[in-house]
Parts: structure tokens; C-alpha cells; sequence
């Protein structure tokens, strides 16, 4: 599977989710993107109304979930202007989540770019280090994906990427999650 496939789909677990991808979920959306390279923005809309999109967004009206798609992209409250913008075009039909949250990254620019790709560089690391049985098994449901939101959210720029890409506190992270209970989520294996 194309590299390039595994990172488009970690850039969207990490402007929906603020997370890292779990191998499988990973797997299975590389995959189908892999199929239909012109399958991002259906993945995109796939993501927006899956369980967990619902659990983490459930009940914020429109500026609420752009502030937050903000948060999970930049690790930083959004200006007023942009919001105005997004909400807009939600409220009035121009656009849907899906479009939003691709087009607002799609859009990152300076300390901003550096700061998403920063999260996404760490969530691939951080994935990549979910490799025995028992790790991948912990890596579900919502008290382990908020250890690993917690873990993402202190990539604010290139000194805090560079440091949270180190094995040794990832796998810090990662025991922590394997030393939590989870419930098991369809969407992380894939089949949302």
C-alpha cells in the first residue's frame, strides 16, 4: 500500500478526531482510498457520520464543531472571521463537514501547515508503534482514543512535533492505553 494513501487517511483521523488512525481502521480506509484514488472526500464524508463523528461533535451547533475542526487541525482556538466563514456556509447549505474540515486543511498555511503536519507526522509514529495484539485490542473506544488525543494535542509546532515523535513517550502513551478498559468501536476496524 502507497505511503501516500496511509498519510491522507491519518491527516483525516486528525482533523476529525485529533488522533491517531488504529492499524486497522489505517489499513482498511488506505485501502479503499488505494481503490479510488478520488475516494478522499468520500472517506471524508465517510468520517462525518460515523459513531464516533456523532460521540465527539454530538449536540455542538455549527460554529461549535468549525472551533473544534480549528482545535483538532492548528492546536489553537479559531479566529473569529474563519468561523464566521465556515459556520456560514454550513448553516446555509454551501457546504457540508466533509467539504469544511478537507477545505480548512487544505488551507493551512505557515505556523498553521506546520502544526497539522506536526500532529499528522505524530499520529503516523504514534500508529506505527501500536504493533503487538494487545495493543492494537486496548486501541479502541473512547477512554483510550482520549489518551491518545490528549498525547496529539501537545504538537503545537516543530520543537513539540520533534519531541512527542519519540518512541519512548509514545510508547508511554501506548501503555497507558493498554492498561485502560475500552469497548470496542466498528468504525475503528473499518466498517462504518
Amino acid at each position: 500500500m502507497a505511503t501516500d494513501y496511509i498519510n491522507e487517511v491519518q491527516k483525516l483521523y486528525v482533523a476529525y478526531f485529533s488522533r491517531p488512525a488504529d492499524p486497522a481502521g489505517l489499513s482498511f480506509w488506505a485501502n479503499q482510498l488505494q481503490t479510488n484514488p478520488n475516494g478522499y472526500q468520500n472517506i471524508s464524508a465517510a468520517f462525518s457520520t460515523s459513531a464516533e463523528y456523532r460521540a465527539t461533535y454530538g449536540g455542538m451547533d455549527n460554529r461549535a464543531v468549525v472551533a473544534e475542526v480549528y482545535d483538532n487541525l492548528f492546536g489553537r482556538p479559531a479566529e473569529a472571521a474563519g468561523v464566521d466563514f465556515w459556520a456560514n456556509a454550513l448553516n446555509n447549505g454551501a457546504m457540508t463537514i466533509d467539504n469544511v474540515v478537507t477545505q480548512i486543511a487544505a488551507g493551512a498555511q505557515g505556523n498553521d501547515r506546520i502544526a497539522y503536519n506536526g500532529k499528522v507526522g505524530v499520529s503516523t509514529a504514534f500508529t506505527n508503534r501500536i504493533d503487538t495484539d494487545a495493543e492494537k485490542a486496548a486501541y479502541s473506544g473512547s477512554v483510550a482514543n482520549k489518551i491518545a488525543i490528549d498525547y496529539v494535542a501537545n504538537v503545537k509546532d516543530l520543537d513539540s512535533g520533534a519531541r512527542y515523535s519519540q518512541p519512548g513517550l509514545i510508547d508511554e502513551a501506548i501503555a497507558k492505553i493498554v492498561g485502560t478498559p475500552s469497548g470496542f468501536s466498528d468504525f475503528d476496524m473499518g466498517m462504518a
